[in-house]
């Protein structure tokens, strides 16, 4: 069980590494994370099929699993949704704004700030957030930013760097023909794109088109094409996408891992002495939730991740109560579905 936790620790530590140092990467770390997952109680120890099922590391009667995670999810769902509204609104300041609209997403690699886009010297950084396209210069860089969308964008902002402040918008400015933006050293430039859902971004930096090395799109910091230059466009297809990578390559393995194997081993040695709404559980579901949140900040740092320990208590619930992973996992890949259509909804 330790060297079992030692492994998944050990390996997912060396894909943050990679990930650290080949920021391209970031996009196929959650699959390396997968097999890590579903292997690690294979490497430890030679399973048999009845050695899984003492350990609840079956997905169970799809029936049954169906019904408890549908009656799980009718009943806490609408609490959590309650719960974030009180949160946005009375303690964040944000207003709702249930619109499906909001449900029409930029690809997501180009989504939300890289790190720190006013920190490197000499590179730039470019992504695609709400109605608008971002692109950040170095300091002593000389872009020409080419928009082609139809209808053609007319105008934009200036973006500058501000020591303490980050990106900062200023003055308006005007695209001469074919959306063409041509800056003074060290400007960038914010364009309002409206209800367009697809764009083609051209940027050369002192005429010359900007290496893809030095440029970094979206929060996972992905590298355009040689180029210098990247495609986007958006729907609502993302939905079905998160759906399915959610449940297949997220919540499977993590439930297999954590809830499966993990508290399975856990409450074979500790016990289950408590009785919880009418199932018996033990510290194994407390110390497999522990686990399970130290382990999120990892790949994705942010204290804020430890948060997933709390629905995790939810998770182990379900896997007492029903003796296998099978509801945990539709709980589990459901909640993430949730947090990310609400999510959308506030601002």
């Amino acid at each position: 069980m330790l060297r079992a936790l030692g492994i998944v620790f050990g390996l997912t530590g060396v894909l943050a590494v990679i990930q650290l140092l080949v920021p391209a990467t970031s996009s196929v770390m959650q699959v390396g994370l997968a097999i890590i997952l579903l292997q690690a109680p294979t490497w430890v120890l030679k399973k048999t099929p009845a050695e899984e099922a003492a350990l609840g590391m079956t997905l169970g009667p799809w029936g049954r699993g169906l019904r408890l995670g549908g009656l799980t999810m009718a009943v806490v769902f609408p609490l959590f949704v309650l719960g974030y509204h009180l949160v946005h609104t009375q303690w964040l300041g944000l207003h709702a704004d249930w619109d499906s609209a909001h449900l029409v997403r930029w690809d997501e690699d180009l989504e939300h700030a890289p790190p720190a886009p006013c920190g490197r010297a000499d590179g730039a950084s470019a992504w695609l957030q709400g109605d608008g396209l971002w692109v950040v210069a170095p300091p002593r860089g000389h872009l020409v930013v080419t928009v082609a969308t139809e209808p053609p964008v007319t105008d934009g902002r200036v973006i500058v760097c501000r020591p303490g402040k980050g990106a900062v918008v200023g003055a308006p400015t005007t695209a001469k023909a074919g959306g063409l933006f041509a800056l003074e050293e060290g400007e960038g430039v914010w364009v309002p794109l409206g209800a367009r859902d697809a764009i083609e971004v051209r940027i050369t930096d002192g005429g010359k088109p900007i290496p893809a090395a030095r440029l970094h799109l979206g929060a996972k910091r992905v590298e355009a094409g040689d180029d210098g230059g990247f495609d986007a466009s958006r729907s609502w297809l993302w939905l079905l996408t998160y759906v399915i990578v959610h449940l297949g390559l997220v919540a499977l393995p993590e439930e297999w891992f954590f809830r499966g194997y993990l508290q399975g081993r856990l409450d074979l040695v500790l016990g289950t002495p408590l009785r919880v709404f009418g199932v018996q559980v033990g510290w194994g579901l407390v110390l497999s939730a522990l686990a399970f949140a130290l382990l999120h900040p990892i790949l994705l740092p942010g204290f804020h991740r430890l948060l997933v320990f709390f629905p995790a208590l939810l998770f182990g619930w379900l896997r007492a109560r029903s003796g296998n992973v099978g509801a945990s996992i539709l709980v589990h890949a459901g909640s993430n579905v949730l947090l990310a259509v609400v999510s959308r909804m506030y601002l």
